[in-house]
Order: structure tokens, then C-alpha cells, then sequence
């Protein structure tokens, strides 16, 4: 009976353990579209390839109204790869070594919507071939967001794409 009791105290333990928030991830959520309206423009099962210095170390997949939510490691390298069939792949990058970085802080989680650009034969996507935005942690907000230069950067390589795509249609 002492046994009985002693593991279900164990896995009652193990169970509320793994309700609390890892506070050594950062939460990552967001939308796939296609850019279209806000409301008819979703993106169902686009995958979502997590690499880590280059090593795939997992993968997800955007549910039918195109939302996804997992957690990235903290001190890490993380390339996310959002990938749908007919729709050019794209990549975004979080930088989360940081020496000022409070690994016990519960951070707030980083929301964004990845719009996917449909592919079409004519067009030359190689200016998007990189990371289309690098999140990384600043010092003075003490949070998660976006690098203005590079991202500023690479959405005006998209938007030539974008154009480039309008020419087509």
C-alpha cells in the first residue's frame, strides 16, 4: 500500500512539474498567409523545420487556420523554415545567446505572421534565399525583436519579389 502511495505522489510531482513553463525557451506563435486579406488568406499545414546550427532538431506544422506555437531553446541558433508546396520557402533566424539574457525570466512570447510568397516559374526568388528577419535580444527593451537594418534590408528583397510576381498576374 506504502508503494502504491509513493509512486502516486511521484507521478502527481512529475505531472505538476511539467505544467510549469520551461523558462529556459522562448515561446514562439504565430499565423502562416498568403499574403492576401487578413481573413481568407490563411495558410493550413505549412511546415515548420527547426534547425539548430544547422542540425534539424525538429519539426511542426501550422494547424488548418494556419496558427502555429512551440518553444525554442534559449542560448541557441534557431532557423525557422516555414515550407508549403507551391509557395517559396522561407527562413527566419533567432539569435538567442546573449550575455544579458535572464535565463530564469519567463519571457514574453514572440508573435509574428509569416506571409509565403506563391511560386511562379518566371520569377527569380534568389534575393530571398536568406533568413527574411533575425530576432535577437535587446539590452534596452530587455525583450525579443526584430533587427530593424537587417530586416528593413530584406523586406525591401522581398518586395522586389513581390513586384516581380505582380508583373506576372
Amino acid at each position: 500500500m506504502k508503494r502504491i502511495v509513493l509512486i502516486s505522489i511521484l507521478f502527481s510531482f512529475s505531472y505538476l512539474l511539467a505544467q510549469i513553463p520551461n523558462q529556459e525557451c522562448l515561446k514562439v506563435k504565430g499565423i502562416t498567409t498568403d499574403g492576401r486579406l487578413y481573413s481568407s488568406s490563411r495558410l493550413a499545414n505549412v511546415t515548420i523545420n527547426i534547425y539548430q546550427f544547422n542540425d534539424k532538431i525538429g519539426s511542426y506544422q501550422s494547424d488548418a487556420k494556419g496558427i502555429f506555437e512551440f518553444e525554442i531553446e534559449m542560448n541557441s541558433y534557431i532557423v525557422l523554415e516555414f515550407e508549403k508546396e507551391n509557395f517559396f520557402s522561407k527562413r527566419i533566424l533567432f539569435d538567442t545567446r546573449n550575455d544579458n539574457i535572464d535565463y530564469s525570466k519567463k519571457y514574453i512570447p514572440f508573435n509574428f505572421e509569416i506571409m509565403m510568397l506563391e511560386q511562379k516559374k518566371k520569377v527569380n526568388y534568389g534575393d530571398c534565399d536568406f533568413p527574411i528577419t533575425r530576432i535577437e535580444y535587446s539590452v534596452e527593451e530587455k525583450e525579443f525583436f526584430y533587427v530593424d537594418k537587417y530586416t528593413d534590408n530584406m523586406i525591401k528583397k522581398q518586395e522586389k519579389v513581390m513586384a516581380r510576381l505582380a508583373r506576372l498576374q
